[in-house]
């Protein structure tokens, strides 16, 4: 018997549940995602129209590359946004649906477990830590599949102990054709377990029952080893303190105790592989096994005082705290303010996606290279209409030399961080140097127009990146969580509006280097192919720089620091730039590039 009550700790659990859950369903319709569903969706609309999808002929154009990724998520995807209509929307919306369905089932997992080794208050206790964080419960209900792994995983492993093989098997299965990191992290947690338990003959009927099940999978994976390069793009990193540090304490309590528990053990070490393969989601997602682990040692200690009023007071406020105040953002305020209309932030905004997808529809661009400012955003744009991607998104598999890097600037069709009046865009448009097409209110769709004369374009770059280099050197700011008294200040939609207002205004002086550079670097393709290369590549870095100090989905990506000397270096090659011409200065501006883009992008891919 629970220290308060059965009945009494269900009903709690429920309430919690519930009040989460109503307010994720509210916001189904238009629902808080990563970038990465609009990779996920679009391939999942492929799956949907096509079958099969052994090749990815969205990303990394003209030529595609192998389709490496988990096919579970996106065949799921496909299936019940066929049935909701099959129109890009009814995709979108399945993605949303299927999401929710993930946070329902990790939430779940650690109410059984917590349950099955220390009753109701344990439960309790887990699901309110679980559902309270919102960088927890919120890595799931975005619904990528990793956390389907990370909610796979326990189950796997109990079935085994449970010597229910078959079902051990086929979840064993399903998480590797969910992700790749299936492959590791899902058997380790099993063949810990077989070893502590000596189930070896258990062990080599999973595993062979595994290799059976996966093999198609296996094999085009081995087949197409050559292009898979493990790097991974940037990600901000999150805290759960209260979480992360009471689910250290239980799971040190759950080594000390004797015996010790090999189901619990077995799940805490079965991630392990993710420290190094991408310590984020580990943080994050691996959360779900803390919770549990949390939730046994509260339950324990809450065992240990005499009192019931005492037992009482401690239960209600460790549940008080964890949903209301867990020491970072509380996850029922960030789903009420974004069910009340404050999408803050906002990592991928499906409208803009649909909006540029039709300009260029509308346009008959569908059959140019699309290059996008933000190369994980343009697989969004893929749900709405078909096109082809410079770049994309997953860029852990990418060919060894991407052929679209030599292509002329001329034959693509561009997304730049820049709004269709912008008066420099609208300058060059009038100029003949560019074609507008449409866009967004921070968006654009554009090609290149007429080659300009080398000289003017030449004269035109180094204008334009002195000018917007030395204003960032002053203004730029770090686009970061807000502190207490800016998110209060947010709290208003006219507060919301400054705050986007101010990151545009940074994303635009980028933006018109982007451009500019783009221009210089078409001017100079036929009498220097390697430079303009270069330009091109310089281009692409000026776009992304724009992301990063505007969007949404690069919330966090940069430290203060790090903006601090991003200013210190574009102020150094605005002055670099301005000088006259000569070889020792081509030096020096080659050099303040180097430094500018290496510090601000550091070295990930």
């Amino acid at each position: 018997m629970d220290s308060v009550g059965n009945s009494t700790t269900r009903a709690v659990t429920l309430a919690i549940f519930l009040a989460n859950l109503i307010l994720l369903a509210i916001s189904i319709p238009d629902s808080r995602v990563p970038v990465d569903a609009g990779y996920h969706v679009s391939l999942a609309e492929w799956y949907a129209h096509h079958g099969v999808a052994w090749w990815d002929h969205i990303n990394f154009g003209p030529g595609g590359r192998p389709n490496l990724q988990g096919p579970a998520l996106h065949i799921a995807i496909a299936i019940l946004g066929t049935i909701l209509g099959g129109k890009p929307d009814n995709f979108v919306i399945a993605n949303a649906i299927l999401a929710v369905a993930q946070w329902c089932a990790a939430v779940y997992t650690a109410y059984f477990f917590a349950r099955r080794f220390g009753g109701d208050m344990a439960a309790m206790f887990a699901v309110a830590l679980l559902a309270g964080s919102a960088f927890v419960s919120g890595s799931f209900y975005v619904g990528i599949p990793s956390g389907w792994l990370f909610i796979a995983a326990p189950w796997a492993i109990y079935f085994f102990l449970e010597e229910r093989l078959a079902l051990a098997t086929v979840i064993a299965s399903l998480a590797c054709y969910t992700h790749l990191g299936g492959y590791l992290t899902v058997p380790l947690g099993i063949a810990i377990a077989a070893a502590v338990e000596r189930r070896w003959r258990s062990l080599v009927i999973v595993g062979i029952g595994t290799a059976i099940l996966t093999a198609p999978y296996t094999i085009h994976f081995i087949r197409n080893l050559g292009w898979y390069r493990g790097k991974h793009g940037h990600e901000s990193v999150n805290f759960d303190p209260m979480l992360d540090v009471l689910g250290l304490a239980g799971f040190t309590w759950i080594l000390w105790r004797r015996p010790r528990n090999t189901f619990l053990i077995a799940w805490a070490l079965a991630p392990i592989s993710w420290v190094a393969q991408d310590y984020s989601r580990f943080l994050t997602q691996g959360a779900l096994a803390a919770s549990v682990f949390a939730g046994l040692l509260l339950a324990f200690v809450a065992a240990k005082f005499a009192s019931r009023r005492t037992r009482v007071a401690f239960a209600t406020a460790i549940v008080a705290i964890a949903t209301i105040l867990p020491f970072e953002t509380p996850n029922l305020l960030a789903e009420g303010l974004w069910d009340a209309g404050f999408h803050f932030p906002a990592m991928l905004e499906w409208d803009e996606a649909r909006t540029l997808a039709a300009a260029i529809e509308r346009n008959h661009l569908n059959d140019r290279l699309l290059q996008v400012y933000e190369t994980s955003f343009g697989p969004a744009i893929a749900v709405y209409t078909p096109v082809v991607l410079q770049r994309g998104h997953w860029v852990e598999v990418q060919p060894l030399h991407d052929p679209a890097t030599e292509l002329s600037a001329g034959v693509k069709v561009y997304i730049l961080p820049l709004a269709p009046d912008d008066p420099f865009l609208i300058q060059m448009r009038d100029r003949g140097f560019i074609h507008v097409w449409g866009g967004t209110i921070d968006s654009s769709v554009v090609t290149l127009g007429d080659r300009a004369e080398e000289k003017i374009a030449q004269a035109i770059y180094s204008r334009t990146l002195v000018e917007n280099c030395r204003w960032l050197s002053k203004n730029a700011v770090n686009n970061k969580m807000p502190d207490s008294d800016e998110m209060r200040a947010m709290l208003t939609h006219a507060g919301m509006a400054a705050h986007r207002a101010r990151l545009d205004e940074q994303r635009f002086h980028a933006a018109r280097m982007d451009l500019a550079t783009l221009i210089h670097a078409y001017s100079m393709e036929k009498d220097d192919a390697q430079a303009a290369r270069r330009l091109r590549d310089a281009a692409s870095g000026f776009g992304s720089m724009a992301s990063f100090l505007s969007d949404g989905n690069a919330v966090g990506f940069t430290g203060d620091a790090q903006i601090a000397d991003m200013r210190k270096h574009a102020a150094e090659l605005a002055d670099a730039l301005d000088r006259p011409d000569s070889p020792s200065n081509r030096a020096q501006v080659g050099e303040a590039f180097d430094r500018l883009f290496h510090n601000f992008f550091g070295n990930v891919a």
